[in-house]
């Protein structure tokens, strides 16, 4: 439990995180997917001794540090990009993005022509190999790079590449290019992010909109967390697996000292005398307009529940 000016609060619900630009002032990013948030704050002590027997005459505290985490179940190409200061473009007519592609297609013996899914991208080699109990056997290249934007390469066209050998006919794994520009016929739309070598994430004012839960009243009192100057660490980490668990895009930063000094400040809104459709955010985890009711909280799993239902 919180003790908040005298009111005791239970954390029930994770934050929704804003983060501002420094200069213009606009949100660039909001996340309302989050699965943890957590701010920890250290202070280094320092002891100055002295006299017989050396006690302990003055602790001076110094080098305030604030960490911030925020975890979202939840990814978009804008978001990395902020997480690894990259550079996010999309497609476009003039400015075109590559994309590589691997499939599987099917031979006969006499055919004439491969096709695949995609149009090859202009002056760009296509790679073939045929597919023997499971293994790509060995790969042979075309003879010379594709010109124009088709789909379609003749068999003739890849070095060694034998359609009179009697094991031609088969399953073959191709490899090769394309790109794509404006949303196509299908509604497809490529973005691409870079990260360079040379390029950090940022530093952003944060705000983090959460709810506290009112002993006193029985509602969620609205809490705001504001870090004037939040410097984003830039580290990541992906860890694709085949398991069914979710992976979980962390953001880590450090709180700076603003021009005025201030490294975070707390907001607490409470509605103590409002009743009724007057409240706004009940214990339900919304910001709607319910009714108080009382309510109890379970001291083992923090579950709160209506006394009355």
């Amino acid at each position: 439990m919180l003790d908040i000016q005298g009111r005791k609060y239970a954390a029930v619900t994770v934050c929704d995180v804003t983060l501002y630009d420094l200069v213009t002032k606009y949100p660039v990013m909001y996340f309302d997917t989050l699965q943890v948030t957590s701010i920890d704050g250290t202070t280094e002590v320092t002891e100055i001794q002295g006299g017989k027997g050396n006690p302990i005459l003055a602790s001076v505290s110094h080098s305030k540090n604030i960490d911030v985490q925020f975890d979202d179940a939840i990814m978009t190409m804008s978001s990395l990009a902020i997480l690894t200061g990259g550079e996010l473009s999309n497609a476009s007519d003039n400015a075109k993005i590559t994309m590589t592609q691997t499939e599987i297609i099917d031979l006969d013996s006499d055919a004439e022509n491969i096709t695949l899914s995609e149009a090859v991208k202009p002056n760009s080699y296509v790679y073939i190999g045929k597919i023997i109990n499971g293994i790509v056997s060995t790969v042979t290249r075309t003879t010379e790079k594709q010109t124009g934007n088709v789909n379609t390469v003749p068999v003739s066209a890849f070095y060694n590449f034998k359609k009179d050998d009697e094991d031609f006919a088969g399953k073959y794994r191709v490899f090769y290019e394309y790109e794509l520009g404006v949303a196509d016929a299908e509604g497809r739309d490529l973005s691409e992010l870079t990260v360079l070598a040379d390029k950090f994430a940022g530093t952003y004012r944060f705000i983090g909109d959460t709810m506290l839960f009112n002993q006193f009243t029985g509602l969620n009192d609205l809490f705001q967390i504001e870090i004037p100057r939040l410097k984003l660490d830039g580290s990541f980490s992906f860890s694709l697996n085949a398991a069914v668990e979710a992976v979980v895009f962390s953001f880590k930063g450090k709180a700076l000292r603003d021009d005025f000094g201030k490294m975070i400040i707390f907001r607490n809104l409470t509605q103590e005398g409002k009743t009724g459709d007057e409240t706004y955010g009940q214990y339900d985890g919304s910001y709607a307009k319910l009714p108080a009711v009382e309510v109890t909280i379970d001291v083992e799993d923090g579950t709160i529940n209506p006394v009355n239902g």
